[in-house]
């Protein structure tokens, strides 16, 4: 320790100067040998800075009225409080998240900061300290604030929270007519409201919406720059997760801007000066900002109308009455987009008309007109909108994201749309060998039929969008296919196409989206579990995947045994190859076995490609054109989740088929019964009320009788 008093004095004893003093005590923490010395000399180093912090800061309640004092208290107190560069400080940051990855306490930055902060009046003096109207002073106050929000987010939060009136300061900068000011409070409110709800709804609450919703047309909307995508960030942060702003944005009439939002201003030759025109019109051009500002408001549609929002329905009409959806469906189907706009577009049209019947139907009637182009390649009349995402998810040289996407739509199209999954069932029809619809012609086409075509060539994975309709599925049973042999049902030529593909050792998406089609297809239908046990062959197939030990999938292997328990579950027993002696069960139990069936589909279930399965899909830049890791898609992963323990059970128990039935038909014949008692007891009880009203009427004329017979007596 006795350097320490070596430290304050320099030879002989003189007293040294303040940077005298610093400087060795930085050299003894840097090359002291014993650990102890280096320990004493940050800890002294810790005692001085905050003393010269405390002077710092009684400079600045108390000099106030000096700007230059006050700018060089504030410069130096940043760099006091700015953390030294290591190997994290070099890669990107996102601004949204500025804690995400932890300030490293041991830094000298972070240790002043944490003095600094111990009283939150500080942070209170700078709040108050940016009504200084001098450029120098604000813009160096919202630096330092970014640089203690950095160091320790949490703590400068809460501070600015408790501060009375500090964010509305903060908000108060947005209008700075100084760009640099403006841009950096911007950028210190993303930072201020991430993952911090409180502060969400007191930002939200100051005009928030319609501040920065006018930014972002005054600077040009999808055609500004990086101060656009800084208010459409701090927008979603508000947004996202938070219901209260929701409600707000809603009813400030904020949804009906989102249409101004998709336009942009082009110069045309007939026009004077540059126009408002659509995200889709051929003089525009796709610059990297303004894809990324694009895709920020389809974001924003996004998180208004998201499956779980409860603001979902309300929001889902409100854009219906704004026309919000056509500019949508015309972003997500032109072919001049980038793709990963286009397929935001997509995911923003599914979510916009999930569930809800008229947007579901505007969608099904909207008709896209014929590009202009010369360039185009695109037919040249209108096509129905959902005749062209069928062909874009199913026949699309687009990259596998904006197919996925257009897969999501379509999925949104149907969800909770009866009517809609029938009629898409009526065209299921074939197409002939002389098919005037055939792709390579101008002729137009039905979606069912490209999708029955699509799946007839191995290039689709679709799932069956009748998910939950019997009639649809009915329907889909009852569609032929003539081949040289004669007709023979779709169901089957599906089954055909499966063992074509797996003895061709066709790509394990193909196994695996059609043996998902024919799973969805027969679950809960009893006729088409009929229709597929008529083929004997098909129940071979799968049981000769799931015995295999070697050379077959575990994700086919599990897709096989789940189809064999739905087989188990809806079969009514009126094929006579799976009845009594030759049940399905006995084929299951003895031929498979109860632990290796069991197995098939737990190994499926424990799968990476089952388990990390999400509504949407996000592409990797590692990934690059090849096709990515994606085999199921959520609706599949949730119906087999939910079903499959039970159907395998079924399947395995040693409780026959028919006892279950025979159990379920005793239920159900107590459930009649007791219908029919309740039923006879309310008759009887309706039947004491009426006699009970004859009662009390017989009795009041007789009473009326007897009073007209004494008067007629007197």
């Amino acid at each position: 320790m006795d350097f320490l008093f070596g430290a304050l004095r320099g030879e002989k004893g003189q007293p040294q100067t303040g940077p005298e003093t610093i400087d060795k005590l930085v050299d003894r923490a840097l090359h002291a040998t014993l650990l102890e010395d280096r320990r004493a000399a940050i800890v002294t180093l810790k005692g001085l800075a905050r003393d010269w912090t405390l002077a710092i800061i009684n400079v600045l309640q108390n000099d106030r009225m000096d700007v230059e004092i006050i700018k060089a208290a504030i410069e130096t107190l940043t760099t006091l409080f700015t953390r030294q560069p290591t190997a994290d400080f070099y890669k990107p940051k996102d601004p949204s998240s500025p804690s995400s990855a932890a300030a490293d306490p041991r830094d000298l930055g972070v240790m002043l900061t944490e003095i600094f902060l111990k009283d939150s009046s500080n942070v209170t003096i700078l709040i108050e300290i940016l009504e200084e109207v001098e450029f120098y002073v604000r813009y160096s106050t919202v630096q330092l604030l970014a640089t203690l929000l950095e160091n320790m987010g949490d703590r400068v939060k809460e501070c600015i929270f408790q501060s009375p009136g500090g964010i509305a300061r903060l908000m108060d900068l947005l209008d700075d007519r100084r760009e640099i000011v403006r841009n950096e409070a911007l950028l210190l409110l993303i930072s201020l409201t991430a993952n911090n709800a409180e502060i969400q709804k007191i930002v939200a609450f100051e005009n928030a919406f319609e501040r920065l919703l006018g930014l972002v047309l005054e600077e040009g909307a999808s055609e500004g720059g990086i101060v656009v995508q800084d208010c459409l960030t701090l927008t979603l942060n508000l947004l996202r997760y938070n219901v209260s702003n929701q409600n707000l944005f809603r009813e400030s009439s904020c949804i009906q801007k989102i249409p101004s939002l998709l336009l942009s201003h082009a110069a045309l030759e007939d026009e004077r000066g540059p126009i408002p025109v659509p995200l889709t019109h051929e003089a525009n051009r796709w610059p990297e900002q303004k894809a990324i500002n694009a895709i920020a408001i389809l974001e924003l549609v996004r998180i208004l109308v998201g499956p779980n929002n409860p603001n979902t329905v309300v929001n889902q009409a409100i854009m219906n009455q704004s026309q919000i959806l056509p500019a949508l469906i015309e972003l997500a189907v032109c072919e001049r987009i980038p793709s990963r706009v286009k397929a935001q577009a997509l995911y923003a049209v599914g979510d916009v008309m999930r569930g809800h019947q008229k947007n579901q139907d505007a969608f099904s009637k909207y008709v896209v007109a014929p590009s202009t182009s010369p360039s185009s390649t695109s037919p040249k009349f209108p096509r129905p909108a959902l005749l062209i995402v069928t062909e874009l998810a199913l026949r699309s040289e687009e990259e596998f994201h904006a197919r996925a996407a257009a897969a999501y739509c379509f999925q949104c199209l149907v969800y909770a749309n009866p009517d809609t999954q029938i009629a898409l069932a009526a065209m299921l029809t074939p197409p002939p060998n002389d098919n005037p619809n055939d792709p390579q012609s101008d002729q137009p086409q039905s979606p069912g039929s490209l999708m029955v075509t699509t799946l007839l060539n191995w290039e689709a994975s679709k799932r069956d969008p009748y998910k939950d309709n019997q009639k649809a599925k009915e329907l889909a049973v009852t569609v032929r296919l003539s081949e040289e042999d004669g007709d023979v049902s779709l169901l089957h030529k599906v089954m055909f196409v499966l063992l074509m593909a797996t003895r061709e050792n066709a790509d394990l998406r193909i196994l695996v989206g059609v043996m998902c089609l024919a799973t969805v297809w027969l679950h809960s239908s009893v006729t088409s579990v009929k229709e597929f046990l008529s083929e004997g062959s098909n129940v071979q197939f799968l049981i000769e995947q799931i015995i295999q030990s070697s050379g077959v999938d575990p994700l086919v292997q599990g897709l096989a045994a789940f189809l064999l328990a739905i087989c188990h579950e809806f079969n009514d027993d009126l094929e006579p190859a799976f009845t009594a002696v030759s049940s399905l069960q006995s084929l299951i139990t003895s031929r498979i076995g109860a632990d290796v069936f069991i197995s098939r589909i737990e190994r499926l279930k424990e799968s990476k490609q089952f388990q990390k399965v999400s509504p949407y899909f996000i592409p990797s830049e590692r990934e690059g054109k090849a096709l990515p890791d994606v085999y199921f898609d959520a609706a599949f992963v949730d119906l087999l989740k939910s079903t499959a323990d039970s159907l395998v059970r079924a399947a395995v128990s040693t409780r026959s088929k028919t006892t279950k039935r025979s159990a379920e038909a005793s239920e159900s014949m107590v459930e009649s019964y007791k219908s029919l008692i309740s039923t006879q007891d309310k008759e009887i009880q309706r039947l004491k009320k009426a006699l009970a009203e004859s009662e009390a009427r017989w009795k009041d004329e007789n009473d009326a009788l007897r009073s007209k017979l004494a008067e007629a007596t007197d």
